[in-house]
């Protein structure tokens, strides 16, 4: 493999952890409570998001900007009820 192709792994690996993580998060906290505890979700992908930028930088980028985007968009997925009455 060429260094071009292991770092788009390196990329896509970033992205696919960080989208996995908030989706198996966001399903478990949909499963385990009756009421959807947004702000659990939205504080620990803000969180997460802080302490991975605080400890490498800007060397995980990817990662942290799809783990807050996908914090958001599983945010609002699971309140669409509670957003839309």
């Amino acid at each position: 493999m060429t260094q071009y192709n292991l770092e788009e792994l390196k990329i896509l690996n970033q992205v696919f952890l960080a989208l996995f993580t908030v989706a198996d998060f966001a399903l478990c906290l949909f499963f385990y409570n009756s009421v959807f505890p947004w702000f659990a979700l939205l504080g620990s992908g803000i969180g997460l998001a802080i302490i991975v930028l605080c400890w490498t930088g800007k060397k995980h980028i990817y990662f942290i900007a799809t783990l807050l985007v996908s914090t958001a968009l599983f945010s609002i997925v699971y309140n669409w009820h509670s957003i839309v009455h």
